[in-house]
């Protein structure tokens, strides 16, 4: 029973679920990034972050998986030591005991949670632009491009868990059909409803920037978290068209992430 609830644990999360599967009618090279968007920063265990300041990179609380302070993450061309992270107050890892109570309490829990930290360089990055932060709550509807290096897959028969170990980065396109208080949803659509680069997060790339493009402007919307599930969790197929994830809503977060900026 403890290995089921934690291969379903590995489903649910982003972080160990699937990552960015792929439409089967689109070749994958498409989807292949040439050149890894200056903002977007690995994190050292695995996992993603952005760049939003010279001092600051964002990302979901649960890839901080130990202390990080001392580690470092790559930006630009350089190294920079992590001074320290500050995880939300109301964060809460989803282990085994939630598992245990089925699929309406671990999406209940899901939806819950403040999966959100910030992570403090300590010294400034002055060679790269830090990406702004989406600042309305027009988020429905709007197309979105996405980037994460984990495993892959087609819409049709799901996520390749081994894949992941390939680290290539990738990017989709997909819309928000969902706005929640702290979430923005997206979905594997096919056919005529899909965009040209469909796709959905998953394994490997939680914390993965979901931005969006504005009057000229690049904007992080929101960062890939988890997966949603109906029917009991150790049926899950990850990566299949029809399914569901979540992203961090950044817009909901600005006044908790500028208030950590400015008291550190």
């Amino acid at each position: 029973m403890y290995r089921l609830l934690v291969t379903v644990l590995l489903m649910v999360i982003s972080y160990s679920s699937t990552a960015i599967v792929i439409r089967h009618d689109v070749s994958p090279e498409q989807y292949l990034v040439e050149k890894k968007p200056p903002y977007l920063v690995y994190m050292p265990h695995e996992g993603q972050g952005t760049l939003i300041a010279p001092n600051w990179v964002l990302t979901v609380a649960h890839v901080i998986f130990y202390d990080y302070k001392g580690k470092y993450l790559t930006i630009g061309d350089k190294e920079y030591a992590i001074e320290s992270v500050i995880i939300h107050p109301e964060y809460r890892k989803l282990d085994k005991t939630v598992l245990a109570k089925g699929t309406k309490m671990v999406m209940d829990f899901q939806y819950a949670n403040q999966d959100i930290a910030l992570v403090k360089l300590a010294t400034p990055v002055n060679d790269v632009t830090p990406i702004a932060l989406y600042p309305s709550n027009d988020e429905l509807g709007q197309e979105v491009m996405a980037y994460g290096r984990g495993a892959t897959g087609n819409g049709l028969n799901g996520a390749i868990y081994e894949s992941k170990k390939q680290q290539v980065l990738r990017k989709l396109t997909n819309k928000i059909d969902e706005v929640k208080a702290q979430w923005l949803s997206i979905t594997f659509d096919q056919n005529e409803q899909a965009t040209l680069l469909e796709g959905i997060d998953g394994s490997g790339d939680s914390g993965g920037p979901v931005v969006v493009k504005k009057d000229h402007r690049t904007y992080l919307a929101g960062m890939f978290a988890w997966d949603y599930v109906e029917g009991p969790l150790e049926e899950f197929v990850a990566g299949q068209y029809g399914n569901k994830s979540y992203q961090v809503r950044v817009s909901s977060y600005l006044d908790w992430i500028s208030q950590i900026i400015k008291t550190n």
